[in-house]
């Protein structure tokens, strides 16, 4: 049985790399690489310069409600969301760490992807558990890079706001400094997720 687990996350991984990997959707072309001198400030990170340059769309919309099957996040004046794909949300065998994906709601070449490592077990109804051990990629199918990516070294943190063992539903939210391509830095705020872990 312990090989059959070992087995699965090392399955679940390799998924996870080919289908960053794997081209699909349509192209478009976006700019994402402008900036200006708005400051945004958090008490704890630094003040960094917003993201100039993503496109407004229509399909998302702060006021919103989160559902399930849903992320989204916001930098500088822009306003992003998307949805968790169908089998995008798993956990590993252990169940300390977990990885979901999904497409933008504005383009299918563009999708969010976050690995979080929790520093205890999801064996049970948890509440409030934060982390500053994730993996933060904002992708482009059709570009060389990622357009947003988070490093080691920079503060990015998550929070299980809560975590219902029966139904295996996560809330949550997240923040912190990513990078352009170009290594410019830029803030995240306001992220917040919901899906199902399988």
């Amino acid at each position: 049985m312990t090989n059959r687990k070992q087995y699965y996350f090392l399955f679940f991984f390799l998924i996870l790399q080919i289908i960053l990997l794997h081209s699909t959707g349509c192209q478009k072309e976006i700019n994402y690489e402008g900036g200006d001198s708005t400051l945004k400030k958090d008490s704890i990170l630094p003040i960094l310069p917003p993201v100039k340059g993503f496109p407004v769309c229509s399909s998302c919309r702060v006021s919103d409600d989160l559902l399930l099957s849903k992320w989204n996040f916001k930098t500088g004046n822009s306003f992003l969301c998307g949805d968790v794909d169908k089998a995008g949300a798993g956990i590993d065998a252990e169940k300390k760490a977990f990885t979901f994906f999904g497409p933008s709601a504005c383009s299918l070449d563009t999708g969010l992807v976050m690995t979080v490592y929790l520093p205890i077990t999801l064996e049970e109804d948890r509440f409030n558990i934060t982390t500053t051990k994730a993996a933060f990629f904002y992708y482009d199918h059709h570009a060389t890079k990622d357009i947003l990516i988070s490093q080691p070294a920079t503060l990015f943190s998550v929070t299980i706001q809560s975590f219902i063992y029966a139904t295996g539903i996560a809330t949550g939210t997240f923040k912190g400094t990513v990078f352009k391509p170009n290594g410019d830095m830029v803030f995240i705020d306001e992220g917040k997720f919901k899906i199902k872990l399988r």
